[in-house]
């Protein structure tokens, strides 16, 4: 394949585009400055591609991202008040089309997923496949053992007709706890604390499904395992 066509593959830009890269010495292939788009190469001979000064991992089927999501970023393609999360990945993400799974609200901090894949989209964000959601709660006002009866049991949302409750509600010191849902109404987990009379602080998801988020520094993001994708069947 021409070493310019593998740029536009990769999310790169047009034809022309790719070409001035390569042309300009921007690109290099092995650790081996390319200076000619002509030049051809097969994937399984390129153990390295850098950009511009910038590794870049080869993308040869979908993408499947986890981002730490800092607070004041927007879960949208065309924010309104705040940047998206969309300029926390490499521009050449957004020209392979990837879209987050589900939205964050703009202070809500911790994992989002993002992929080109619209069935695994489909999968981990469809109501009806009861992906438990993890969030780290900092309340207002204290835990108290009649605030997580009422999360644990079911309450009331404006505008719903039925109950909604936590899977699981865990204590972790007076003013945190642990609540997992499976569902994703909009501003859930605020307002079910707040239908149980206390008031959400902060907000911070750190697992979906079988993805925890663990170390992984705010504002950064890395590829999902393959074990980790095979644990929701992909």
């Amino acid at each position: 394949m021409e070493l310019y066509r593998l740029l536009q593959q990769q999310g790169f830009g047009g034809r022309k585009e790719c070409r001035q890269l390569i042309e300009y010495g921007l690109v290099e292939v092995n650790g081996e400055v390319v200076d000619d788009y002509r030049a051809q190469f097969e994937l399984a001979d390129i153990a390295s591609l850098a950009v511009d000064g910038e590794p870049w991992p080869l993308v040869t089927g979908p993408l499947y991202l986890l981002l730490h999501k800092p607070a004041n970023y927007e879960t949208s393609h065309k924010p309104q008040c705040h940047p998206s999360v969309y300029r926390l990945l490499p521009d050449q993400f957004a020209r392979l089309d990837v879209s987050a799974v589900g939205r964050l609200d703009v202070d809500t901090t911790g994992l989002i997923l993002l992929s080109n894949d619209g069935q695994f989209i489909h999968a981990l964000s469809s109501p009806k496949k009861l992906v438990p959601k993890v969030y780290r709660v900092t309340l207002k006002h204290e835990a108290t053992p009649e605030l997580i009866a009422k999360l644990q049991s079911g309450v009331y949302l404006n505008d719903e007709a039925r109950e909604f409750a936590a899977d699981s509600v865990e204590q972790i010191d007076p003013h945190t706890i642990l609540l997992t849902i499976t569902e994703g109404k909009y501003h859930q987990v605020k307002r079910m604390v707040a239908a149980a009379s206390n008031r959400v602080e902060a907000l911070h998801r750190e697992s979906l499904g079988a993805i925890v988020l663990g170390d992984l520094p705010v504002g950064e993001w890395r590829h999902l395992t393959a074990e980790e994708l095979a644990a929701f069947g992909f």
